[in-house]
């Protein structure tokens, strides 16, 4: 049986049920009409109505006999019923007759024939391949995702995904999602763990920024407890067993190479320093809160010397520079005297006034001249002669030994 035949078959039914149910429907329709038109009708005051102008009518023209006047209403009662009848048929004819006029027959068919055709379909089993798709109207279906099981959807295409593959590129199972070739992806985030099973490119700005953020976070995040006991271990470490390098670097530049301080240190704050056997010095100097050096001149006790080599003392400040042209100087540049000083005697006495004292004065191994007030009486060498300070007319000038304590007059004041 083809499909066209299996159609016929269920209209013709369906057909025969509709006008079965039209003429059924209509009938029940007209009977609860005529039901409802007699049921509002009052039948007893129309009665009464009639029987009563009737009466009043007759009355006037009549004798009342009893008898003939009972006789008379039953029979005008008879009558205003026949009548009444009558006018109730011709109503309900009428108002059925409206009623039919309103009923949209072919709306009515349609609904039933639209009820029959579902309740059918769900019995009838269409023979497989027996629809063409071309005899669907698929415009307005719409097909949910959970009907579709198995399978394989080839050119795959939505809001949100477009599917050009050629081979299977994307595996989805229950613990794990399988790519089976590369990734490319704008932005990556992960939630959870990343197991990475292969070697990543450490020249990439990923693997650099992954190495530096990781180092800052950890660094950032020792515990403090925990890095001074690492730390502590590592100096106990270093005092007990020493540290082993043989060049320390920082920042690609050599700071100790073996036994020698790299030539990039240029800074340092040392406090002590062993035996040096050369040390060249570009700039100031102060060595020993007490020498300082700057270009040119060398200040001792002084930030500011005033000569090439200038030494202070408390007060006194001794200068030893430059006087002029192939000339030196070695002096006290104040109102300060100087002392040529051997075995804590003061040999020679610069003055302020330009002047210089000699106590003892020797020229060669056996000159020796020496100043007194009176004359001299002890031992001495011959030669040595001895300046009086208390001249006088008629005295000396001074004495002069003639060896050992024997001293005689010379230069007489006239």
């Amino acid at each position: 049986m083809d499909l066209n035949t299996q159609i016929s078959g269920i209209v013709n039914g369906i057909v025969k049920q509709v006008e079965a149910g039209v003429a059924e429907k209509v009938d029940q329709l007209i009977v609860e009409s005529i039901k409802a038109r007699l049921a509002s009708f009052d039948f007893t005051d129309a009665i009464k109505q009639a029987a009563t102008d009737a009466l009043d009518k007759k009355a006037s023209e009549y004798t009342v006999d009893s008898k003939k006047l009972e006789a008379r209403i039953f029979g005008r009662i008879n009558e205003t019923i026949t009548q009444v009848q009558k006018q109730t048929d011709q109503t309900v004819r009428e108002t059925v007759d409206q009623r039919i006029k309103e009923i949209d027959f072919g709306k009515a068919v349609i609904d039933a024939t639209s009820v029959i055709v579902k309740d059918q379909l769900k019995e009838v089993v269409f023979p497989k391949a027996s629809i063409a798709p071309e005899s669907l109207d698929l415009s307005t279906f719409k097909f949910s995702g959970d009907n579709i099981h198995g399978g394989m959807i080839t050119e795959f295409s939505s809001t949100g995904i477009d599917d050009r593959a050629t081979n299977i590129a994307v595996t989805i199972l229950d613990d794990v999602t399988v790519i089976e070739n590369n990734l490319l992806t704008k932005d990556l985030t992960v939630q959870g763990n990343v197991t990475i099973n292969g070697t990543l490119d450490k020249d990439c700005s990923f693997y650099q920024e992954l190495i530096d953020t990781t180092s800052t976070n950890t660094v950032s995040k020792l515990n403090k407890t925990l890095f001074d006991g690492f730390s502590k271990t590592v100096f106990n470490t270093i005092k007990d067993k020493g540290l082993d390098l043989s060049k320390i670097t920082v920042d690609g530049k050599d700071v100790i190479v073996g036994n020698a301080l790299g030539s990039n240190i240029t800074k340092s704050n040392l406090q002590q320093v062993g035996m040096l056997k050369e040390l060249q010095v570009s700039g100031e100097s102060f060595l020993s809160e007490a020498l300082y050096a700057v270009k040119g001149r060398v200040g001792v006790n002084t930030f500011e010397p005033s000569a090439a080599l200038a030494v202070w003392d408390q007060e006194i400040e001794i200068t030893t520079g430059k006087k002029a042209q192939d000339q030196g100087r070695i002096g006290t540049p104040r109102q300060q005297s100087l002392v040529l000083s051997s075995n804590n005697k003061n040999n020679i006495v610069l003055n302020t006034d330009g002047s210089s004292t000699v106590e003892e004065l020797r020229i060669g191994r056996t000159m020796r001249f020496t100043e007194s007030d009176r004359a001299p009486n002890f031992a001495s060498t011959q030669g040595h002669v001895v300046w009086n300070t208390n001249p006088s007319l008629g005295g000396p000038m001074g004495w002069i030994c003639l060896g050992l304590a024997n001293w005689a007059n010379f230069g007489i004041i006239d």
